[in-house]
């Protein structure tokens, strides 16, 4: 298995009928949505379409757009709704407006907000890949109770910044903009503790390794499946990084068992 030495993503860009702009009304989520809204001090775009319940919403990796989890969006969509964005600077999203400096945790309150200013109220399952880990383990901290459900896609971990390779060290940019990684890992406040909150974490490659940046790595992921009692860690052996493209029937398995698992607490 290669060390992984990048940290990007992408994100799948789902097809919808409804064009809203900042200007517009909050629409209930049985609607399409689709547009740049101002929300949370920032203009994103955003698109959310499908029926159903909880709500799946996609953050993309470091520097990375709405654009490559179309294997994975048409489907999901299929069984829930489904919302897809950019962060400011990225993809359809015009550049960050303010300070130039951000982190995870505001990325996670600008997502709020503007999943609030497009209708979505939730609950929701967060699916992450790579930085956004850090963005959804934030939203989770922040919005406890909206949340009930979480993928960690080959995520990096709190502390990277100081543990793993020396090319993680910093600073990380995107977007025109320079993320500070002390300040995301506090907004993950520790882990966060999940519960029982169900949890899937994927892995790109094999759990046998020998390389030392790759044991750790794996370490962490077997460390972030420990953040709740509900969770399953399966590796994605055919995949590289991007495991929403490599391996998107995986993806799926992950997002049909958080679903279960939701749905079936729900009705309880």
């Amino acid at each position: 298995m290669n060390v992984k030495r990048w940290v990007c993503g992408w994100i799948a860009a789902g097809i919808a009928a409804v064009l809203v702009t900042g200007a517009g009304p909050a629409l209930a989520t049985s609607d399409t949505v689709q547009g740049v809204l101002d929300a949370g001090g920032q203009r994103q775009w955003i698109s959310c379409s499908g029926t159903g319940s909880p709500t799946i919403v996609i953050s993309a990796g470091l520097g990375d757009t709405h654009a490559s989890w179309g294997k994975v969006t048409t489907p999901l969509r299929k069984l829930t709704r489904v919302c897809v964005y950019d962060r400011p600077g990225l993809g359809n999203s015009p550049t960050r407006q303010g300070s130039s400096r951000t982190d995870a945790g505001q990325h996670s309150r600008e997502l709020r907000a503007l999943l609030a200013k497009a209708g979505e109220r939730g609950p929701f399952i967060i699916v992450a890949h790579s930085y956004a880990g850090l963005i959804a383990r934030a939203f989770a901290a922040q919005s406890p109770n909206e949340v009930v459900g979480v993928m960690l896609v080959d995520a990096v971990y709190p502390g990277i910044h100081r543990t793993f390779l020396p090319s993680y060290h910093g600073p990380w940019h995107e977007g025109g903009t320079i993320i500070s990684m002390a300040a995301s890992e506090r907004a993950t406040a520790g882990g966060p503790n999940l519960g029982d909150t169900p949890l899937v974490v994927l892995t790109a490659g094999s759990s046998h390794v020998t390389s030392w940046a790759d044991r750790t790595w794996n370490a962490q992921q077997d460390r972030a499946a420990r953040l709740s009692t509900n969770s399953q860690h399966w590796y994605a052996t055919h995949s590289s990084h991007t495991i929403q493209k490599d391996q998107p029937s995986i993806v799926l398995r992950g997002a049909r068992w958080l679903l279960s698992q939701a749905r079936g607490a729900s009705s309880r």
